[in-house]
């Protein structure tokens, strides 16, 4: 249980570190000098916590990730997020992943970048949610 703690603790120290500096940086900076595969792997480890705080964040991460590189391959990604959305047992953490997983599937990069800040992770969701309802809704409506 210690080291559980223990490993919880420094993941989210490292995860607000990691957000704090990458704040102080230029939109798309924050990610461009990251190595994909090993930002992937660090985000489905992320996804597997216990702790809901850094599920939550991690999800909103790859939500922004997502915006600002929208051709990469998401693949593994959308599989852990669907298991989170399956697995958890807080409604907003499976909702999120849900979204998230959609978004990473069919959704294009938010025209509002500025919803991408430490301290509102709703209104990014918000546009995720809206740009994924127009979507969906204007493709059914001509059918």
């Amino acid at each position: 249980m210690k080291l559980r703690t223990a490993l919880g603790t420094m993941m989210l120290t490292a995860g607000l570190f990691a957000g704090t500096s990458v704040c102080a940086q230029p939109d798309e900076a924050r990610y461009q000098s990251y190595d994909f595969d090993r930002l992937m792997k660090s985000f489905d480890v992320s996804l597997r916590s216990d702790i809901p705080g850094i599920v939550e964040s991690t999800i909103y991460n790859i939500v922004e990730y997502k915006s600002f590189f929208p051709t990469r391959q998401y693949g593994r990604i959308e599989e852990a997020l669907d298991r989170v959305a399956r697995n958890s047992t807080d409604s907003t953490i499976a909702y999120k992943a849900r979204l998230a997983a959609l978004y990473l599937s069919y959704g294009s990069p938010l025209s509002d970048t500025a919803v991408f800040t430490p301290f509102d992770h709703e209104g990014a969701f918000k546009l995720v949610s809206q740009q994924l309802e127009r979507k969906f809704l204007i493709s059914s409506a001509g059918r």
